[in-house]
């Protein structure tokens, strides 16, 4: 296996004196038969067929509707009505066009003809009612139904290739949400055949990218294939070998070494990384954020108090200064991204020790309160900042231990929203904020509202405030922006300051590492790295 051989000579690097930098690719990543660059014989490039990943995790489905990981190589087996390009701008990707109705309720796309599924099936509007009828299935519901609930009623078929998409009023940010990895679209077959078992492996996957998914070995490999039928045409690289390596230290020097082309980067490795002169550094601006969310359902942090009172007691300026200084990350000024439409500049929380004492003791607790953390260490400096925050908390009288957790624990405990609290013991949990949409509907709706039901698959530390709720319905379907722009900032000054939800600490980057082999890198605030370009030379 390729994952077992990357490993053993990552360690032997990592036990050496120094690591073996810059040196040349294996030939255990080259395929052979690669393509040669257009110009004269002299000057002609040649490029592998196998261009390889290594990444800190794996995918939990590769199923836009139940994916709660990330959505990089989603991206590159499926396709959706709209997308976000490289610009981040919003373009057709299946639809060919669309308009909207007088009313703002109905949407009509015009789907591209002659697409195919990887399996050869082409694609029609019944792929797309099958998709959207499975995402609104408030009986049978996936992870993101209760989120595409809020801004989509019905999908019909008007031809084979029209659909409308009929929404409960006029949703100002209707075209972003449908950039959401939820609206991937499936295969109709394949969800009658693969039903909840759809996108657990390589077999259940059916897309319309750029790349099928040829081979899953779960946290090991996972294997994409050039689709020489895609609809966009085909792209450069025939093969997109994946590997998930957990550890840091593996991935930098498999990088180093050759053995990848290409790998996610933890913040720690940037520094190291930048000396080697054969690497390419790709940091750009995203739409994520780190913080230590609330668990609401702890007998101390359900009362606003105790929330407000650990809030002032960190110092988030010397978290930032101590271990994220290096790559340019900076403080957290509000609930979302400063990339995120609808963001507003709050300032920095300012550590207030006194101010903190004060509230503890308003709740009735003025010689502390205790409880644990929860750590997931595949999070960028993740144990680092929480080490920082359970040493503020200690001057104030807070006493918070910290407890790590692997990824399979980390997952199954966010996937049980069934009941507040229920077998979720942690007061906090470490996490990663985004907004897939680029939106604030998406980036504060999604993980902070409460559903009808009380559950909120997204609203992992059952946060509830009826002020809140109103305000980001209320953005939803208000059409001047801005007056919906006035919402979101009421809205977030809640969550950030008068009933916090979380403890938001830094805002990310996007950062990726290359060989300088390695051609045609790019990426939009999401994340989303685009194959039509990616390509390395030999």
């Amino acid at each position: 296996m390729r994952k077992t051989k990357l490993l053993a000579l990552a360690l032997t690097a990592i036990m050496s004196v120094s690591l073996l930098a810059g040196c040349g690719s294996s030939g255990d990543s080259a395929a052979s038969g690669g393509t040669s660059a257009s110009g004269s014989a002299a000057d002609a490039v040649t490029y592998k067929d196998t261009l390889t990943i290594a990444s800190s995790s794996d995918q939990n489905y590769m199923d836009g509707q139940m994916n709660n990981t990330n959505d990089v190589y989603l991206r590159a087996v499926y396709s959706q009505l709209v997308r976000r390009d490289a610009n981040n701008e919003l373009v057709g990707d299946l639809a060919e066009s669309w308009e909207v109705s007088e009313d703002g309720c109905t949407w009509t796309f015009h789907l591209k003809q002659g697409v195919k599924f990887h399996s050869g099936k082409e694609l029609t509007s019944a792929d797309v009612k099958a998709s959207y009828d499975r995402l609104l299935d408030e009986e049978n519901p996936v992870r993101y139904t209760s989120l595409a609930a809020g801004y989509i009623s019905e999908c019909k078929v008007v031809d084979d290739y029209t659909v409308q998409l009929i929404t409960p009023s006029p949703i100002a940010p209707f075209l972003a949400n449908l950039t959401h990895r939820s609206n991937l679209i499936l295969n109709a077959d394949y969800i009658e055949k693969y039903g909840t078992e759809l996108g657990l492996t390589a077999e259940s996957v059916d897309g319309t990218g750029p790349y099928k998914l040829a081979s899953w070995d779960r946290d090991q490999e996972m294997v994409l294939e050039r689709f020489d039928d895609y609809f966009g045409g085909a792209v450069p690289t025939k093969t997109i070998d994946i590997l998930i390596v957990s550890d840091a230290n593996a991935r930098q020097v498999a990088l180093e070494t050759g053995e990848v082309d290409m790998t996610t980067v933890a913040t720690s490795e940037v520094p190291a990384l930048k000396q080697n002169p054969d690497l390419n550094i790709i940091t750009t601006e995203s739409i994520g954020a780190h913080g230590l969310q609330f668990n609401c359902a702890n007998e101390y942090l359900k009362d606003t108090r105790l929330r407000q009172a650990v809030s002032y007691a960190i110092d988030r300026q010397a978290i930032i200064d101590a271990l994220y200084s290096d790559i340019g990350e900076e403080a957290c000024t509000a609930p979302v991204n400063p990339n995120v439409w609808g963001y507003y500049d709050f300032g920095v929380i300012q550590q207030d020790q006194e101010k903190a004492k004060q509230l503890m003791a308003e709740a009735g607790y003025p010689d502390g309160f205790e409880f644990s953390i929860m750590v997931h260490t595949g999070y960028n400096k993740s144990l680092e900042t929480c080490e920082m925050i359970v040493s503020d908390l200690a001057e104030v009288g807070i006493t918070a231990t910290i407890e790590t957790v692997d990824n399979a624990t980390f997952n199954a405990s966010m996937g049980n929203r069934s009941t507040p609290g229920e077998d979720f013991p942690w007061g906090m949990f470490f996490m990663g904020y985004g907004a897939g949409t680029a939106d604030c509907d998406e980036g504060l709706r999604r993980i902070w509202e409460t559903s009808p039901d009380g559950n909120n698959n997204n609203n992992y530390g059952w946060y509830s405030n009826a002020e809140v709720d109103r305000l980001l319905n209320a953005a939803a379907v208000e059409m001047d922006e801005t007056a919906r722009l006035d919402l979101y900032k009421q809205a977030q000054q809640i969550l950030y300051i008068d009933d916090p939800a979380a403890v938001w600490t830094n805002d990310r980057f996007n950062i990726w590492a290359t060989t300088s082999k390695v051609e045609g890198v790019k990426t939009n605030v999401n994340n989303v790295l685009f194959f039509d370009e990616l390509r390395v030379a030999e």
